[in-house]
């Protein structure tokens, strides 16, 4: 396990250089609107330093355990990146809000124990505000889909 963890820390840290090295070539910000380079650099840089910590910590390991795949918990890392795969197709085809609404409840559902208004609104809540932060402050609009 412990290799498996430093070859993806060097993956992840090349993939976060070369995704900042290319955003960095996107157009500058505009009368105090961030550019379109700035939030993929912004992650990216996250990235890096997610990843180098995780190659600290594989260095740090003593023992050499085996890399287990197909584990209850690895499973579930597997069924949510379909769902993820399937949201971002949804998104395009349906919308962002009701696509976005859909994921969140269903991940809120099956990662949580919250009762089912709590669920609809933390759902609501974060849709509606991460549409308002796109849409209105940094003016980027939703306009794909067929529905809201």
């Amino acid at each position: 396990m412990r290799y498996g963890k430093l070859v993806i820390s060097a993956m992840f840290m090349a993939l976060s250089l070369f995704t900042i090295y290319f955003a960095n070539q996107l157009p500058d910000s505009r009368g105090g609107v961030p550019g379109p380079g700035v939030w993929p650099i912004l992650i990216s840089a996250i990235m890096f330093v997610a990843a180098f910590i995780v190659g600290i910590a594989a260095l740090r390991e003593k023992e050499n355990l085996p890399l287990e795949l197909l584990g209850d918990n690895q499973i579930r890392v597997y069924i949510t990146m379909v769902a993820l795969v399937v949201y971002f197709v949804c998104m395009n085809v349906i919308g962002f809000v009701v696509s976005t609404f859909v994921m969140l409840y269903g991940f809120i559902t099956w990662f949580s124990n919250y009762k089912l208004l709590q669920r609809i609104g933390f759902s609501l809540v974060i849709t509606t505000v991460v549409y308002c932060i796109f849409n209105y402050v940094l003016k980027v609009p939703f306009r794909f889909g067929i529905l809201f």
